[in-house]
């Protein structure tokens, strides 16, 4: 600095830099998940936005034990070089494959997995998480993805339950008579028995039996279909588990947490997603996983399981 005479000053000042962001540690997945018996590692990196690559400083505590079934909960613990710590718990599921269904042995827990409104995109994905733990469930398809109707009769060699679920799922049509709802129910029910072979007897309301949307189209017919469904063979199904997957604000965690949740309260559930959600199909593996870990069974609907019928609204 120079003043009006000259005269030149200099002050040297220290900027001390403090560093209070702390290392963020990434997971390859949100989840571990380790067979029975078999050894497992763990993928992850920590990184400082100040002192770069942390991951060898990592601190684990916990431990999976992978001779026996259960949730383990590892904590992963890093500090940088100013002191800032961050600490993530990530979940271990140890599992067994679920035994073929012929020689399952049921635990008294039970949940019916069910999945409406496909075949779609994401079904063939759904049906390879399902292979790996030897899971079955019921898909309850419609036409309107026709393109990938294939599935059916993918999944139905599978040992997969399928039920109908009508053709067009249009409210409107369906539910503006008797007929109509019969007429749009055997033409997708043609559709499965070309790809099974099998006619099934399986059947959900679009809506479920409790709907209201048929009040506007027909006053009384769900009272009318019920019963007449019956008389014809068929059994319908309803569900006492929502994973809220046509909810605006769904997500993956919101399914998983919602399905959790419901499993919880009772012991025999039959869960309602929507193999047209990707963000379903995203779930369905930890859903699986967290079943087999607390002792749960999960099996297909054919004509002797639970109905869970809803209290009819029309």
């Amino acid at each position: 600095m120079t003043d009006s005479n000259g005269n030149t000053s200099v002050k040297e000042r220290e900027i001390r830099y403090i560093d209070t962001t702390p290392p963020v540690i990434t997971f390859d997945s949100s989840y571990t998940a380790i067979e029975l018996g078999t050894s497992y590692s763990v993928g992850f990196t920590a990184y400082d936005i100040k002192d770069g690559d942390l991951t060898e400083h990592v601190i684990i505590t916990g431990n999976a034990d992978i001779e026996k079934i259960g949730i383990y909960t590892l904590t992963y613990i890093v500090s940088d070089f100013s002191g800032n710590i961050t600490s993530v718990e990530r979940n271990i599921y140890v599992y067994e494959k679920q035994a073929d269904l012929d020689s399952l042995k049921p635990t008294g827990k039970i949940v019916y997995l069910t999945f409406d409104d496909g075949p779609s995109s994401h079904t063939s994905r759904l049906l390879d998480i399902l292979d790996k733990y030897n899971v079955k469930v019921t898909f309850f398809v419609n036409g309107k993805n026709i393109a990938y109707f294939y599935n059916v009769g993918k999944a139905y060699q599978k040992g997969h339950s399928i039920g109908n679920h009508t053709y067009s799922h249009n409210y409107s049509k369906i539910y503006s008579s008797v007929d109509n709802f019969y007429s749009d129910l055997n033409y997708n029910g043609e559709l499965i028995y070309q790809q099974t072979g099998v006619y099934t007897k399986l059947i959900r309301f679009p809506g479920g039996s409790s709907n209201t949307v048929s009040i506007k189209y027909n006053k009384g017919i769900m009272s009318t279909l019920v019963h007449s469904v019956s008389s014809k063979g068929y059994k319908y199904f309803d569900w006492n588990v929502s994973s809220g997957d046509v909810g605006k604000n769904s997500n993956r965690n919101s399914v998983y947490n919602n399905v959790i949740n419901g499993l919880k309260k009772r012991n025999i559930s039959i869960v309602l997603q929507h193999d047209t959600k990707g963000f379903t199909v995203d779930a369905v593996e930890e859903i699986i996983l967290w079943g087999l870990a607390n002792g749960y069974t999960f099996l297909p609907l054919d004509l002797s399981s639970p109905t869970c019928h809803h209290g009819v609204k029309n």
